[in-house]
């Protein structure tokens, strides 16, 4: 989320609930999110601890996924690297004598 779209949102929620209510809510939701992280830290560390494999999570990154962002590291990317990557060994035909020829000619 941007920083406007987030100011925006505190400002109608200021609105509508009020100075007095605003900092309340603040804090349960400030709770909430703490409890939601430290749920999330415990269940890593028991996947990791059960699996005994240390998980790279930002593997997990969806916005690695990005297409926009593959399309353009693709395009930015020198020719020279494109090139050798997908280099592949020229296959020679197998050159088989005509009928009649002696192999060899």
């Amino acid at each position: 989320m941007d920083v406007d779209k987030i100011v925006v949102i505190l400002v109608i929620a200021a609105f509508c609930l009020g100075p007095q209510r605003l900092v309340g809510y603040s804090r349960q939701l400030a709770v909430v999110v703490r409890r939601v992280r430290d749920w999330a830290d415990t269940t890593k560390a028991e996947i990791e601890q059960e699996t005994g494999v240390d998980i790279d999570w930002s593997d997990l990154d969806p916005r690695r996924y990005d297409p926009r962002r593959i399309i353009r590291d693709a395009l930015t990317e020198p020719l020279d690297a494109r090139r050798s990557e997908s280099a592949v060994e020229p296959r020679t035909a197998a050159v088989r004598p005509a009928a009649g020829e002696a192999p060899g000619r």
